[in-house]
């Protein structure tokens, strides 16, 4: 009877704990999955045992890793290193419509069947591809050796957004406890911004007085990465409490667009920019406030991008024995 009573306690803790375990998935408690940089990732498994002539299914995951959908997502085997392509299955995506088998910088050298594309990946999604493909047999081995490496290249869209606040004084105020503000969002393209020139040693502005600053654009997972962005996709907007100095002949590398109704301003650049940066926007400001004691003069910067991931997997294909 003892022994009966404690199983029945076991069992009901057990239900209790899953219970539990249950209600708090069906809530969504308060797990927020972790942004990374490194906006989509590329991960593969292979089935099976890689042999010599031997067919092998790869499945392929690309996982977006951020709050907002990347678009436009492409994948493209761009060196078989051997394998022959028999088939894939793009799932909820489609294969890549590619012009002739002939084009070798599109489709490789084997197959028109090289990729797949998805018009977009949700946030926190996983895409699956299926790749069967053929192994080289132990003949077409001897030539290029047991360790293949594969190489895929993935290019996706995506945008940024970064925001630089400084505290603006009014004339007659002696100083503030505020500070310099910065956010950056998530993904592999940052845009930091410096003050560079400035008669002001605190971590704040008075209003009428001039300073400059210093954007740099910087891909945070490949310094040598080819990045363009184009400049009307790169918009920055000051808001009213600060403006393009007035003073003639200040630098400035900023084009204007329009002001809005709210006094925000919004500019581009003057020129695309391409990654690395060789040479930093530049832009002496003027900052504005007379109606409080203290304000936060504002920039932002809103820029949309494609982005580009070349990964070289390695596959050992064992050794057969007799």
């Amino acid at each position: 009877m003892n022994r009966e009573w404690l199983i029945l306690c076991f069992l009901v803790i057990i239900v209790l704990l899953s219970g539990c375990g249950v209600l708090d998935i069906s809530q969504g408690g308060n797990y927020t999955p972790e942004e990374s940089d490194e906006a989509l990732k590329f991960d593969y498994e292979i089935t099976g045992r890689v042999l010599p002539g031997q067919v092998i299914n790869m499945k392929v995951h690309l996982t977006n890793q951020v709050k907002d959908d990347v678009s436009d997502v492409k994948l493209r085997i761009t060196d078989f290193y051997g394998l022959k392509l028999i088939s894939q299955i793009c799932a909820s995506g489609k294969p890549l419509e590619n012009p002739s088998q002939d084009d070798k910088s599109i489709c490789g050298f084997v197959s028109d069947k090289c990729g797949c594309e998805f018009s977009s990946i949700p946030s926190f999604d996983d895409k699956e591809i299926n790749l069967i493909f053929k192994v080289p047999t132990s003949d077409e081995i001897a030539k290029i050796g047991r360790e293949l490496e594969p190489e895929f290249t993935i290019t996706y869209d995506y945008h940024g957004e970064t925001n630089y606040l400084i505290p603006i004084i009014k004339s007659d105020e002696r100083s503030t406890t505020a500070k310099i503000e910065k956010t950056q969002t998530k993904g592999p393209i940052h845009v930091d911004i410096e003050r560079g020139f400035t008669s002001s040693s605190d971590d704040w502005e008075r209003n009428g007085s001039q300073f400059s600053i210093v954007m740099r654009v910087n891909d945070v997972l490949n310094s040598q990465s080819d990045v363009e962005i184009f400049r009307d996709n790169f918009t920055i907007v000051l808001n009213s409490y600060l403006g393009k100095s007035s003073e003639p002949g200040i630098l400035c590398d900023f084009d204007p667009i329009r002001i809005d109704a709210q006094g925000n301003k919004y500019y581009k650049p003057y020129y695309n920019i391409t990654l690395p940066m060789k040479t930093p926007i530049v832009c002496a400001l003027e900052a504005y406030n007379e109606q409080a004691p203290w304000v936060y003069g504002t920039i932002k910067v809103n820029y949309y991008y494609t982005y580009k991931i070349v990964k070289t997997e390695r596959i050992d294909v064992e050794t057969v024995i007799a």
